[in-house]
């Protein structure tokens, strides 16, 4: 016990000596774990003599010692001077000269690579032929006129090895599934410096397209190979595989898609397809909610129905609540050829809106037919029933008009749902009779463009919209079809809809035509934020002597993981009296 004690005493009395030990060790070991980073470091490689791609291929095909252990530097310094000579051969210098000289630079160490490339090999033959169905295929020839290997250049084994894998890769693209080489060498002279290039492709028979077969055929074979963007007996292209894969996921119908070729089931030149398929869920609901200064907060809910049988047929339906206006729409569609590109719609709907000096309520049915044309343009041919009773200031009534019209729009953007650039153009023309069993005789007509575009830092955003109503019986046209601005997508600085001509009592009657311009500047000034200022001018007007409203002000942009949110003080500056307003909105800008 006595003993026992005793050590109990020594630990306890010498713990402060232990504990500096310790540190003492623990800095050891961390300065013998940082010391290679740092030797690491402090060796060099240098070449001279050579510059350029000769140098650039030699410290890429050399590299670094590992650290500057004395044992490691020799070891890589005696592999250095192969591996140089292999850089140089490989772009056509087979007499070069190296020599590596290791040294000390202070407290570090320098490889120091001396080159003499010599004179270089040249190409003085290259015959690069294609037999079978690939000898009359213009992408072949095409492949030619751009290969980087021609006659008196220097010989480049690298520019010999893509060609060799371009031309397998553009063979496998288009089909040619048994084609190979039937020669492929480089034959070097080193006396007489010069080299041929032998590349012989024999590509075969070009196939074309088999069956595809779908793993899933919950939807009609009629409707699937509707999908197809190719018919069985093309010539196989693999951007067609790429297309099927594709068309299949931006129809909605799927929520998995994976389409490849079936080497296996090859028979007769003919490539099968398979595409592996996952049915979308049967139902999807979706619920929004938002805010802006123009209408308040708003509650949005939308179903929508991908496929309702197997034929294709879909339907959607949406609910708006806010305080100024409420609806319900739904719309049903039927694809036709090409099913992606062409849709029979019927729409039905209901809108309450209570706005300013407007009281509004609206049925609507429709019948359209929707097409995507070139270039990104969507027409829409429709025929819309609609009927409205509302009050419009002095004016009161209920109109039912049949309208058949077209209409024309595209928008494009890039950047997600912040864009930094993009464009939306729209047009739509609408007329009717009373012979169309319409109340009134009338022509609606309605133009819109919107630019972005974001220069570094800067971003431009300018729009212009205008409209016109012909009709003799303006006072029974409801208000839907009449032209009203203000608020925060068209003139700044002045509340939502407020600006049109009005009656004796000062109430809005809405206008026969629109016309409205805005131009914003925008400067992003971090990550996710952006400054703004803008200069709007509009008005909704009977004639152009009623003169134009300005707007202008500042604002601020960010950048929500949700989407782009907007945050305005404007000024009508036409108007001398108008104090500055909050403008709030959400969305993207196209």
């Amino acid at each position: 016990m006595t003993v026992s004690g005793a050590r109990m005493q020594l630990t306890a009395g010498t713990s402060q000596p232990t504990a500096r030990r310790l540190m003492g060790g623990m800095w050891l070991m961390l300065v013998m774990v940082l010391l290679p980073v740092s030797a690491q470091a402090a060796v060099t490689v240098e070449i001279r003599g050579v510059e350029g791609e000769l140098a650039d291929n030699i410290r890429n095909h050399v590299g670094t010692p590992a650290s500057s252990d004395p044992l490691v530097v020799r070891r890589f310094a005696g592999r250095v001077n192969q591996r140089a000579l292999e850089a140089l051969q490989a772009l056509g210098h087979y007499e070069a000269e190296v020599q590596v000289d290791t040294r000390r630079d202070g407290d570090s160490r320098k490889i120091v690579i001396e080159v003499d490339p010599g004179p270089p090999v040249v190409l003085s033959k290259v015959d690069v032929r294609f037999s079978g169905d690939a000898a009359n295929d213009q992408a072949f020839q095409r492949l030619l006129e751009r290969m980087p290997l021609r006659e008196g250049d220097t010989l480049h084994h690298g520019r010999y090895s893509s060609t060799k894998r371009n031309i397998e890769n553009l063979a496998l693209t288009r089909g040619y599934f048994d084609g190979r080489f039937e020669r492929a060498r480089v034959n070097v002279n080193i006396r007489e410096q010069r080299a041929e290039v032998i590349l012989h492709y024999a590509a075969g028979e070009r196939y074309r397209f088999g069956d595809v077969e779908f793993s899933d055929k919950t939807l009609s074979e009629d409707l699937l190979h509707r999908l197809v963007p190719f018919d069985t007996d093309d010539y196989y292209h693999s951007d067609g595989i790429a297309a099927l894969n594709r068309n299949l996921l931006n129809s909605d119908y799927f929520r998995d898609v994976r389409v490849r070729t079936r080497e296996d089931r090859a028979e007769d030149k003919r490539m099968p397809v398979a595409a592996n398929v996952r049915m979308s869920r049967r139902n999807r609901v979706g619920v929004g909610v938002g805010f802006a200064t123009d209408v308040g907060p708003r509650l949005r809910l939308d179903w929508r129905r991908p496929w309702v049988n197997a034929d294709g047929h879909s339907v959607a339906s949406e609910a708006e609540l806010s305080e100024v206006r409420q609806s319900v729409s739904s719309t049903y569609s039927i694809p036709l050829t090409p099913p992606l590109d062409h849709k029979l719609q019927f729409q039905g709907g209901w809108q309450r809106e209570e706005i300013e000096d407007t009281e509004a309520e609206k049925l609507t049915a429709a019948i359209q037919r929707q097409r995507l044309l070139t270039k990104g343009w969507t027409q829409t041919l429709f025929l819309r029933w609609e009927r409205e009773k509302f009050v419009q200031a002095s004016d009161r009534g209920e109109t039912t008009l049949t309208l058949p019209g077209m209409s024309l729009a595209r928008t494009r953007s890039r950047g997600g749902i912040d864009p930094n650039w993009g464009d939306r153009q729209f047009a739509s023309v609408a007329v009717t009779d009373p012979e169309l069993g319409s109340d009134i005789r009338l022509s609606h007509i309605r133009l819109g463009t919107k630019w972005l575009r974001t220069f570094a830092r800067h971003r431009v955003v300018a729009r212009l919209d205008g409209g016109a109503v012909i009709t003799d019986d303006f006072s029974r046209t409801p208000p839907s079809l009449r032209f009203f601005t203000g608020g925060d997508q068209s003139v700044r600085g002045f509340s939502y809809q407020s600006l049109a001509p009005r009656d004796d009592n000062d109430e809005l009657l809405g206008g026969r035509y629109l016309a409205v311009g805005s131009i914003e500047y925008g400067y992003r000034f971090l990550e996710r934020w952006t400054a703004a200022t803008f200069y709007d001018v509009g008005n909704a007007f009977n004639d152009l002597d009623e003169g134009f409203r300005e707007g202008a002000g500042v604002g601020v942009r960010w950048a929500s993981p949700v989407g782009p949110i907007r945050l305005d003080l404007a000024w009508g500056i036409s108007e001398p009296d108008n104090p500055f307003r909050i403008h709030f909105s959400m969305g993207p800008e196209i």
